[in-house]
């Protein structure tokens, strides 16, 4: 029998629950119980870095949607941000020329095509040790804790560990053709998917060796202990092991992906291409798969939107800290 989804997940494409899931599902239960166990001995992460939490990202003509992304992002405790421009044509330069100079940005000029996965092994050699965690992110993927406020206290039960993955709660076009510029992203669209993706994104533990690289590590990868490859433990507290995503129902995180945003923006990024793998993927067809499933409206992310208009507008009560 084939699902689509199931009581958490929207899956990216229809599982067949037969004998390789069981297979599977019980090779993750026997590997989950292995590594936490051999996790429970180990020490929390010691904050001995330049930063705590930063952020690797490669962006190209996306000027209207640096400065919310930054700000979004140092509202819930990210302290630094490594940007690599892959030949842009706006004026990125003007938008994060003051977070260059505060040092809140590093810029890297990136020219690769496709630049992604080079741009992770750039920065992995140049900078990995700058940062204790670094989660890699594009531009429209905003983390929202949904029970505190801070990246910093969420991570608390996760400081043993390597690799956490946070899932994808996706967002759609709210119905509109255009993006209006003079209200932020954040605000703008509410539309999304019913359940979480099991797609996400990682935040990465830099005191552990990346075993291998691949086009999509973005999404999860694996690193080495002594002999060993673990993989991530997800937002749940599972390992991610064979493609099985463990859940509970209590979601304390996720990741609000506005793939689309509105249907123009959608078109703009279909026709510049992927940064992983040059071409776009994202066809008419994968737009409406996506669309149809926004079913739902999130405002979770609202209860940041009035410290985040204050410190966009810069008018954000001087001395006051943001969450920490």
């Amino acid at each position: 029998m084939k699902y689509q989804e199931n009581k958490r997940f929207i899956f990216d494409g229809e599982k067949k629950y037969g004998i390789g899931f069981i297979v599977n599902y019980l090779k993750a239960f026997f590997n989950n119980f292995f590594f936490r166990i051999l996790f429970y001995f180990r020490s929390p992460i010691v904050y001995d870095k330049k930063y705590r939490f930063s952020i690797l990202s490669i962006f190209k003509n996306e000027a209207p949607y640096l400065k919310e992304f930054i700000e979004y992002h140092m509202l819930i405790g990210f302290e630094h941000f490594y940007l690599y421009n892959n030949n842009s044509d706006d004026n990125y330069k003007e938008v994060l020329q003051p977070y260059v100079d505060s040092g809140v940005v590093t810029l890297v000029e990136w020219p690769v095509v496709p630049g992604q996965g080079p741009m992770y092994d750039h920065w992995y050699v140049t900078y990995r040790h700058e940062s204790s965690w670094v989660s890699f992110l594009d531009l429209d993927e905003f983390i929202c804790p949904l029970k505190v406020v801070s990246i910093a206290e969420w991570i608390k039960p996760f400081e043993k560990y390597p690799v956490i993955m946070l899932y994808w709660k996706m967002f759609g076009t709210n119905g509109h053709y255009e993006h209006d510029n003079n209200k932020l992203v954040t605000e703008q669209y509410i539309n999304s998917w019913e359940k979480i993706s099991e797609i996400g994104k990682v935040i990465y533990n830099t005191d552990y060796d990346i075993a291998y690289f691949s086009k999509g590590m973005m999404h999860g990868f694996k690193v080495k202990l002594g002999k060993l490859n673990v993989p991530p433990i997800n937002s749940f507290g599972y390992f991610v092991v064979a493609g099985i995503h463990r859940y509970k129902m209590n979601l304390t995180i996720q990741v609000n992906h506005y793939w689309s945003k509105a249907f123009g923006c959608y078109q703009k990024k279909h026709q510049r291409g992927s940064a992983v793998f040059g071409k776009s993927w994202k066809t008419f067809d994968q737009f409406l798969w996506h669309e149809h499933f926004n079913v739902s409206s999130d405002y979770s992310i609202y209860r940041f939107l009035m410290q985040l208009k204050l410190k966009m507008d810069g008018r954000y009560p001087q001395n006051e800290k943001t969450n920490e």
